[in-house]
This record gives C-alpha cells, structure tokens and sequence, in this order.
C-alpha cells in the first residue's frame, strides 16, 4: 500500500538557539508550520518572538539549531529567502519620495521589471488603502499610513511566505480590521503568514494554527480551539448543598466547589473534558444525584495565554493540542 505524502513545513526549526552574551533569547525552539493558512506567534515581550523571526530570514545566525524555509536552510542570502515577504518593526522610507516612488525604489532592488512593478504597485497600494496619496511624499504621513505603506512594500512582490511582526501597530481601529481582511485575504489567496502579535482577537479571528513562547521557549502549540478545550471542565448545580456535597464525593479528585451564581442552591467545577459531560452526568443519576444544571465552561485565549506565560514555575515541556484530561 502507498504511503500518503506528507507536505513538508513551509518553516520549520529544530532545537533552535540564540545567546547574546550571557542571555539566551531562544533557548530551543522546534516549529513545523504548515502551507496555508495563518500561523500565530505569541509571547509576552522578551520572550524570544522577534529574535526568531530574525533567525528565520537570515538577518540572524544561530547558537545552535537550525532553521529551514520550504526545506532549505536559512543563511544570509540564501535564494529561497526571495520567496519572503517580511514586517519587522517599521521599515525606513525616503521621507522626500511619495509612496509610489518608494515602492518604485524597493521593487527595483528586487528585480521586479518596471512594468510588472508599476501594475502591482498600483494594486498594492489600494489593497493598504493609500491609493488617494500614492502620490505625497512620505515624510507627511502619519504612522498608520507608514505602517499600512510597510505592509504594501510586504506584498509587492507577492511573496509565498508571509511574516508579519506586530503589523497592526500604530493603526486606529479602523486600520486594525483593514489589516486583518488584507491577512485573511493572503491566506485565501494561498500564501503562509507568520504572525507576531500581542493582539489576542486577532489570533482567534485569523490564526489557524498558535505557538505560545515563553523564555524563549514554546509552551504550547495548536490549533487555537484545541489548546482552549484543554481548558475545559464543568459547572455544575444543585438544588441543595447536600447534593452538590454528595457530588464532589463521588468525583472525588476532579471535582470542587464553585460559587453557584444568580440561580442558587450550590454548585461544583469538574475538571474534565466537555466531551465527558454525559458521563458525568450518568455516573451522577446512577447515586441518584440530579442536577439542576450541567454548563461548559471554556477558558478564553486571554486566560490560556497568562496562564502559560506568567505563571512562577519553571518552564516545560510544550503542551501539545488535542491531549485530554482522564474522565472521572
């Protein structure tokens, strides 16, 4: 029987490392993202986000690991790096040039043909929503208009691969939903975005895929509702105190008390899965144990994301999507 084929990472990193001096900034990263989609990058700041963005695109050379871009090894230079578009930090501009010129300066220095880049430097310049001054010069612009014009030099030359570190900084919240549709609507056109944010709605708007760093480190990885059922368990009221004391006998080990909220009587927490929920509620009615309600409770991107960076322990092993917690 043939073995399916399976597609190789658009990026992928193996026990990557960076020291500088005495700190080490990523201290041993291991990444396989996928073609397609949008693949979020998250951590608190210091946690190592932009230095691995610099080691993916070569600007960077690693203590130790390594890095590859469609299966080919990242160096300066590297030809594969041509296939990249990439947004880290704000990028300097001529302030004397307009904006078309400025795109008409970088397009040239890729090797984009001058009519191919006036085309597409027209088409990229309303796609950001500058097309009204494609014609100012750039020393006037406001820095959401600088940052929308970053993102135009991202996509002129229609990269395959994606990275994008902290885009929507500077934007209004209108400018924020633009650059949101314009990601999605890379993805929909077939390329891979990498994205660096601090902007939790965005992930769960956008992000196929998450990774959440910590000391340089990835903590978790997964798709975005994945991670979050990890965070699942069971609210839990009774009538009475005397059967939601009952109960937590019974769950003995996953089960506490919970505050029961506007409707009264008493309540517990369990710790399971929602998928348990019917289980539960069967090994309840067979002590003859009624609830007078079962809700699942989930914990929110927000929640999951302190939890993992913030805590006091010492970092672990990656919690990997789609492990679940032992039924009752």
């Amino acid at each position: 029987m043939e073995l399916e084929a399976v597609a190789e990472p658009v990026i992928e990193t193996r026990g990557l490392r960076k020291r500088f001096a005495e700190a080490e900034a990523v201290a041993g990263i291991d990444l396989a993202v996928p073609a397609g989609g949008v693949y979020g990058f998250l951590g608190p700041n210091g946690a190592g986000k932009t230095t691995t963005i610099r080691l993916l695109l070569g600007l960077l050379r690693p203590t130790a690991g390594s890095c590859r871009l469609f299966g080919e090894l990242v160096q300066p230079g590297a030809p594969v790096l041509s296939r990249v578009g990439a947004l880290i930090e704000r990028p300097a501009f001529y302030p004397y040039l307009s904006a078309r010129d400025n795109l008409r300066v970088f397009g040239t220095a890729r090797g984009i043909v001058a009519p191919v880049l006036e085309e597409r430097a027209g088409e990229v310049l309303d796609r950001v929503g500058l097309a009204a001054v494609a014609r100012r010069t750039v020393g006037g612009f406001s820095t959401g208009m600088l940052q929308r014009l970053a993102l135009a030099l991202v996509l002129v030359d229609r990269p395959t691969l994606v990275i994008l570190d902290e885009p929507t900084n500077g934007l209004d919240p209108n400018g924020v939903v633009d650059v949101r549709e314009l990601i999605a609507a890379m993805a929909a056109g077939g390329a891979t975005v990498f994205l660096s944010t601090h902007v939790l709605p965005e992930v769960e708007q956008l992000c196929d895929r998450v990774a959440i760093l910590r000391d340089g480190v990835v903590v978790a990885e997964g798709a975005p509702r994945s991670l979050l059922r990890e965070g699942e368990r069971l609210f839990i009221r009774f009538d009475t105190p005397a059967e939601a004391a009952a109960a937590m006998a019974i769950l003995d080990g996953v089960a506490t008390e919970a505050p029961a909220g506007p409707n009264g009587g008493a309540a517990i927490h369990v710790e399971v899965p929602a998928g348990e929920a019917s289980r539960v509620n069967r090994r309840l009615a067979a002590a003859s144990i009624h609830p007078a309600e079962i809700t699942i409770q989930r914990q929110s991107l927000e929640a999951l994301f302190r939890e993992l960076t913030m805590a006091d322990e010492p970092v672990g092993p990656a919690v990997a999507a789609g492990t679940g917690g032992n039924a009752p």
